[in-house]
């Protein structure tokens, strides 16, 4: 009996030491990368506007509300593309991983430079004067929410909707014949509006940094830039105009960034792995 018992013993010891030895010979699984973590990061690309602007002109009757019916309404509508410009970005936000294949986050960035790019615009009209536009803007604010796809661990598949603010500079004058002006004003406008894109990210494998590259469309509100201004035109009376300027901003925006990604919150392990 005893001599059963040191042999059963003596037979678990063996498969317990022959177990550990197996254990100890099987690598540990691989790392699998995971979006999930905070993200900070900076680049440039090329920025782009297309702006047109609804111009009109009257001459006010004596009541000062109403066009008058004498005289034409001057309305003109200028569409123009500004050439690519380059500028730079400031990027942060969030990312989150789910299960194997789908990432979600959210993010804020400035983007800044020559934004608007060279959009002076000049006409002559018959009545005499010379008008002139210009409109700058040197940042835009985003701050957006992004959703994609993993077809590889590593890359990063997305589309990304959001808001954009920006404050942008409307120059407008009128000038008689005389080169003297009749009207000027310039003003400063907060406009906004959605901004959509898509992207391609590719996270690197032994460093903590990704490389992202984007397209961003944004439809900015409209806005006007309106007054009224008086002209001597030597007549019965002086006559008083009223100018309308309706103008609407479309931007676009190709960027590149290089992201710190500091990890985050949990990530996926080995079965994930075994999902690609």
């Amino acid at each position: 009996m005893r001599r059963n018992l040191l042999g059963l013993i003596a037979a678990l010891a063996l498969g317990s030491a022959s177990s550990a030895a197996l254990a100890a010979d099987i690598p540990p699984p691989e790392p699998v990368a995971t979006w999930t973590g905070f993200y900070l990061g900076a680049g440039g690309g090329l920025a782009w506007a297309d702006l047109n602007i609804d111009h009109k002109r009257c001459v006010l009757s004596h009541d000062g509300k109403s066009c008058s019916d004498h005289f034409d309404v001057i309305e003109r509508e200028f569409e123009d593309s500004s050439d690519a410009a380059g500028v730079g970005i400031v990027q942060g936000g969030f990312d989150y991983q789910i299960g194997p294949y789908y990432v979600t986050g959210v993010g804020a960035d400035w983007t800044f430079g020559d934004i608007l790019g060279d959009n002076d615009h000049r006409f002559h009209d018959d009545d005499g004067f010379d008008g002139q536009f210009d409109h700058n803007n040197k940042s835009l604010v985003d701050v957006y929410f992004r959703s994609g796809f993993t077809p590889l661990p590593n890359l990063l598949v997305f589309g990304l909707a959001g808001w954009t603010f920006a404050d942008l500079e409307s120059n407008f004058r009128i000038k008689d014949e005389e080169d003297e002006v009749l009207f000027h004003k310039n003003d400063d406008f907060n406009a906004n509006g959605p901004t959509f894109g898509v992207g391609l990210e590719w996270k690197f494998a032994d460093w903590p940094l990704s490389l992202r590259a984007e397209y961003r469309f944004t439809d900015l509100d409209n806005f006007d830039n309106n007054g009224r201004f008086e002209w001597d035109c030597g007549c019965e009376h002086v006559r008083e105009f009223r100018n309308r300027n309706d103008v609407d901003v479309d931007i676009q925006r190709v960027l590149f960034t290089l992201n710190w990604r500091f990890g985050g919150f949990g990530g996926f392990g080995p079965a994930t792995a075994a999902a690609y």
